[in-house]
């Protein structure tokens, strides 16, 4: 297959995808559904918390039973999973209706989502297929929060190198879904990013400082222990809970049958070998690749993260594409359209992790090409540069 036939081959599933999300869309916002969605459970933590002793919200049981009151029907597993920093931004949720509330999410997202791409994208098209996903289907469909995730990981990367305070404080505001920054230290660490590093500081003590003026500050202590109980919980509720759309190692590991225990070592292993790499290419670069290695790895690095998360691989597979192989085109596509997978009797047989595995694999070959030759062609013009000091 000719290089021009990929590109064409791509714009046309990219197309067909936005087409799809449109209509999705529109009929979110029109029709109105009344679902067993993930925005059912944030609209419901403000006004549990508000109704209730707060330091319930973190037990499991009360929590479902308060949904099942609020929205009969709802046979979900929605326990708080997030810090308690999380209700600052979301307690607003509680003074809207849910169909209000659920519109005014979804624009939010959209309108922090699409400047924080431009920063990082010029190139309108990517901003398209980052929308166009079935990842942003799938967040829009949900009520997710992975536009809102999304924007911050786009512009802390687009303001690390000339505004670093800015990009501190993006990286620091993720901590409110910590688990998709947790590759991010090692970068800014490797970049000797102090002021970066400062501002990230600066911004999670103040979300930390902030909710425990608002909350009890034994809130933290609470979700520190029950944390990784529902982690567990979680991973021995596999096919109720349908964890192949979780699209990390230990999941895919753990929906194969594989013992807890020994899917735990290889996350581990993963997590080690991902910060380890992270912290390399940030050091050799080029920074566009480095970034799309972080953005990929993240998946890899930590053990619980969504099919809806993955709108920045898109962003990962844009910052790689520049006259791709036909091997590599199949690779992206398979990566782009792989959310849609995992919700069809598929999913059982598609483990998500490998192909990300098999995509950062890829970045980091690239990075080590780019750092060779950059290395040949500086000794190549050492000695013509001797010369000319000589002279």
């Amino acid at each position: 297959m000719p290089r021009s036939a990929t590109t064409y081959l791509m714009m046309f599933v990219i197309t067909g995808m936005a087409a799809v999300n449109a209509v999705a869309a529109a009929w979110m916002f029109i029709a109105q559904p009344f679902f067993n969605s993930d925005f059912l459970a944030f609209w419901s933590y403000p006004r549990f918390a508000a109704s209730h002793n707060i330091a319930q919200i973190y037990d499991a049981g009360i929590l479902a039973a308060y949904q099942k009151q609020l929205y009969p029907g709802f046979g979900s597993f929605y326990p708080f999973t997030y810090p308690p920093s999380f209700l600052l931004p979301s307690w607003w949720l509680k003074y809207l209706p849910y169909g209000a509330a659920e519109s005014v999410w979804t624009l939010a997202g959209l309108a922090l989502f699409i400047p924080a791409a431009a920063l990082l994208f010029k190139n309108r098209l990517v901003w398209v297929a980052m929308l166009a996903s079935p990842a942003s289907l799938l967040t829009i469909v949900t009520g997710q929060t992975a536009l809102f995730t999304s924007a911050l990981l786009l512009a802390g990367f687009a303001w690390l190198p000339k505004r670093p305070v800015l990009a501190g404080i993006a990286f620091g505001l993720l901590t409110l879904k910590p688990q998709l920054g947790v590759l991010i230290p090692f970068a800014l660490l490797s970049l000797g990013a102090w002021r970066a590093i400062l501002a990230a500081c600066l911004t999670t003590a103040s979300l930390i400082g902030l909710s425990c003026l608002v909350f009890p500050p034994q809130l933290w202590a609470l979700w520190a222990q029950v944390l990784p109980i529902y982690q567990a919980q979680y991973f021995a509720s596999a096919h109720a809970l349908s964890l192949t759309t979780i699209i990390t190692p230990a999941a895919d590991l753990v929906s194969l049958g594989v013992a807890a225990n020994l899917a735990w070592a290889v996350q581990l292993a993963f997590a080690a070998a991902t910060a380890a790499a992270i912290f390399w290419v940030f050091r050799r670069g080029p920074y566009h690749l480095a970034v799309a290695a972080l953005l990929t790895g993240s998946f890899l690095a930590v053990p619980h993260a969504y099919a809806y998360d993955s709108i920045t691989l898109t962003a990962a597979m844009a910052l790689i594409w520049h006259n791709p192989p036909p091997w590599l085109t199949a690779l992206c596509l398979v990566v782009f359209l792989g959310p849609l997978l995992l919700l069809t009797p598929a999913r059982a047989a598609f483990l998500y992790a490998v192909p990300e595995t098999i995509l950062f694999t890829v970045i980091l070959a690239k990075i080590q090409i780019t750092g060779n030759v950059k290395t040949i062609l500086d000794a190549a013009r050492a000695p013509a540069k001797h010369a000319a000091n000589e002279l």
